[in-house]
């Protein structure tokens, strides 16, 4: 059985880790994993691809003012 519990550091306490200890307490070979997600170093990364692509030219599309207004009608 996996199970995947999300929480923010904020609601991180020993009241929950004493919650989880009870829910695996009578597994004998159970697994407790911490992964700690850190999306403004996912946002950086895609923003510097982004910047490199454009300063190459890479499927960059430009247009003028007038086109860019014209485009949604």
């Amino acid at each position: 059985m996996d199970a995947v519990i999300k929480v923010k550091v904020s609601e991180l306490n020993a009241t929950l880790l004493e919650r989880i200890k009870s829910l695996i307490s009578n597994i004998e070979d159970a697994e407790v994993t911490i992964s700690v997600s850190d999306k403004r170093s996912e946002y950086l990364g895609t923003l510097d691809r982004s910047i490199s692509e454009l300063q190459n030219n890479k499927d960059t599309v430009t247009f003028t003012m007038e086109e860019f207004l014209k485009y949604p009608q």
